[in-house]
């Protein structure tokens, strides 16, 4: 790449950017662009590159020895100079279509997709070697893999009345659970806990009793342990394919904390690890029946993952697949 980069965008992320767009390695699978020279005769028969589509000529943004590099080439490249910016949280600005000092442009693009074209044309010609070759048909498998879920995916999208039909039948996994917020004194001895209740009924500022006298988690921020869930409902959220950042009390903890009213304090309780948690309840979200909007996009989501699992499920029963476990002694780690 040339040495103009664009303007505006943090010099770690220009550095690493540059980096990708000029040793990216170039598949020769991708649309349009990919290498059509052909490949010496010790490249491997059964892991070669199926052939470059035909590319129109006002797609074709350059030729390298006959072969092109497409628009199409362009794009997936700026997906992945997109996606490396989002990663480290810089903006992304559409670059400019005329050569452009001092800032990266289309044509910077252009360029290193020749010079992977170069590189790509020049091993082909030298052919791969065998552990080459192996590292090729581990990357052509992981392609095809995922072009088979995509092809998968799109065949199994569920029409609305399917949507529906689930939302209605498993209406009551749909729910969001309650929720409450709570702050703890915790200490070593029971009598030093029945203290710092007795003094948290009488008024004084739970929050002050924490960071004065508490041995537990949250003592800095005053006592705040932050949201919980009843356990049953954080697993059924896991189940569900709905994992949540809530946490969970110990199971002698849960039934005295969620039965408070807020600013309640409770009664001492012995923890597993033999101190005394002490609880205040700060707020409470009450449970509610998710409607089926809010759900839509993730009821097609899991039925179009069924439909993809069932499909890989025919394809394991009419394969014939060996398996010699013996031999992973053998791999290296």
């Amino acid at each position: 790449m040339r040495s103009r980069m664009r303007r505006g965008v943090g010099p770690l992320c220009v550095g690493i950017a540059a980096l990708a767009l000029a040793g990216c390695e170039r598949f020769p699978w991708e649309s349009g662009g990919g290498s059509s020279a052909k490949p010496a005769a010790s490249a491997p028969e059964s892991a070669g590159p199926p052939p470059v589509p035909f590319v129109p000529e006002q797609e074709t943004v350059a030729k390298v020895n006959q072969t092109p590099v497409s628009t199409t080439d362009v794009e997936l490249a700026l997906s992945e100079l997109k996606r490396l910016m989002q990663a480290y949280q810089q903006t992304w600005e559409p670059l400019p279509v005329d050569d452009t000092p001092d800032r990266l442009d289309l044509p910077d693009v252009v360029n290193n997709l020749v010079d992977s074209e170069l590189r790509t044309q020049d091993l082909l010609a030298r052919g791969l070697s065998a552990d080459a070759k192996r590292r090729w048909t581990y990357v052509q498998r992981s392609f095809y893999s995922q072009e088979w879920d995509r092809w998968q995916r799109e065949r199994a999208l569920p029409a609305d009345e399917e949507v529906h039909q689930f939302y209605e039948q498993n209406k009551a996994g749909f729910s969001e659970p309650e929720r409450i917020r709570a702050s703890q004194v915790v200490m070593d001895t029971l009598a030093e806990a029945e203290a710092v209740r007795s003094q948290a009924v009488q008024g004084a500022v739970f929050s002050q009793l924490a960071r004065e006298r508490s041995v537990g988690a949250g003592k800095e921020q005053g006592g705040d342990i932050g949201w919980h869930l009843r356990a049953v409902d954080k697993e059924r959220l896991r189940l569900m394919g709905q994992p949540s950042p809530e946490q969970v009390f110990f199971p002698q903890l849960e039934p005295v904390a969620f039965a408070l009213e807020v600013n309640q304090v409770s009664q001492p309780v012995k923890g597993p690890d033999g101190r005394y948690y002490v609880i205040q309840l700060q707020e409470r979200k009450s449970a509610r029946q998710q409607t089926e909007l809010e759900v839509r996009d993730a009821i097609k989501e899991l039925l179009t993952l069924q439909q993809v699992q069932r499909q890989l499920e025919q394809l394991r029963q009419k394969a014939q697949v060996e398996r010699f476990g013996e031999r992973l002694n053998a791999v290296k780690q």
